[in-house]
């Protein structure tokens, strides 16, 4: 056969699918059974081989984790760990924590802590944050009160102190002390209190180690069912009243000896109310009032 008309191996003929050489491919004598050098040299990729390449080109350019780790992955878990160790409502802005707030009055007048700006839409998780945050479920039926009262950031309270609030955690708060314009029939334009406003059969704590001077189980007049406790607090006479209690809510007697934190009673609706509310007053001497969130603000560790 003249040189020129020589069949070429690999060339003119595609490739099996397996990579074995084409019909009318010449062995290498050398090696039997296998394509010639001429042929691995010339012959095209078969597709398996084309495929393979493609992926181990895509591999290539995957990044690769270990002791090269991303900055985003290292950023990602840096803020997983922020996420879980810093109270929920301290990740949100300002103009996030308005967005969330729903703000509740019973009076016209404008309460003494402004706008109250109650968070009745954050999520469970951050519900349970605050309550574990607070560190005030001691008992099945403070934890049961915590998930379904009303939050507000209005004050902290501190429940190792000997001194607290009303409330083991802030709620709104409605109408402040002093001048208002009455928000009903019979309502007092002097407030000498400040409403909370949690929901109604909150329970209410007793702010300081006391005992109870009066107890009004009853629904009349305008502080509805009440009861008045009377403290030692740096040596003075502080009288601390409870207004508006559900009728047959109130857990003390007159007379008997409280503890700060003990349950008095539940937030109602007696006497003259526009809805459930506690009524709170702190009088000095046992009779002249002063603006109890201040007092609380200046006394309560």
């Amino acid at each position: 056969m003249r040189h020129g008309t020589r069949p070429r191996t690999g060339i003119g003929a595609p490739a099996t699918p397996d990579g074995a050489p084409p019909a009318g491919a010449t062995p290498d004598a050398a090696t039997p059974g296998r394509p010639g050098r001429g042929a691995q040299a010339h012959r095209q990729p078969t597709r398996r081989e084309l495929r393979q390449r493609e992926e181990a080109a895509r591999r290539a350019r995957e990044p690769r984790f270990g002791r090269g780790v991303s900055v985003v992955a290292m950023l990602s878990v840096l803020g997983i760990a922020v996420a879980t160790t810093v109270p929920a409502m301290a990740l949100l802005t300002d103009d996030q924590v308005r967005a969330r707030t729903a703000t509740a009055h019973f009076s016209s007048a404008p309460a003494s802590e402004g706008d109250v700006q109650a968070l009745d839409s954050i999520t469970s998780a951050e519900r349970e944050a605050i309550i574990r945050d607070s560190g005030a479920a001691t008992s099945g039926e403070q934890l049961a009160a915590l998930r379904s009262m009303r939050i507000a950031d209005t004050f902290r309270n501190n429940p190792a102190g000997a001194i607290q609030w009303p409330f083991p955690v802030g709620v709104p708060i409605t109408s402040g002390f002093g001048p208002r314009t009455a928000p009903t029939a019979g309502a007092s334009t002097n407030h000498l209190g400040v409403d909370f406003a949690p929901g109604a059969g909150v329970p209410v704590q007793i702010i300081a180690d006391g005992v109870v001077r009066e107890v009004v189980a009853h629904d009349g007049g305008g502080c509805g069912v009440n009861v008045t406790i009377d403290h030692m607090i740096g040596g003075q006479l502080v009288s601390s009243k409870y207004c508006h209690l559900q009728t047959g809510s109130v857990r003390v007697a007159a007379g008997q000896q409280v503890r700060v934190a003990d349950i008095v009673g539940r937030v109602g609706n007696t006497g003259i109310s526009t809805g459930p509310h506690l009524h709170f007053e702190i009088r000095l001497n046992g009779t002249e009032p002063v603006d109890p969130v201040a007092w609380l603000r200046a006394n309560a560790s």
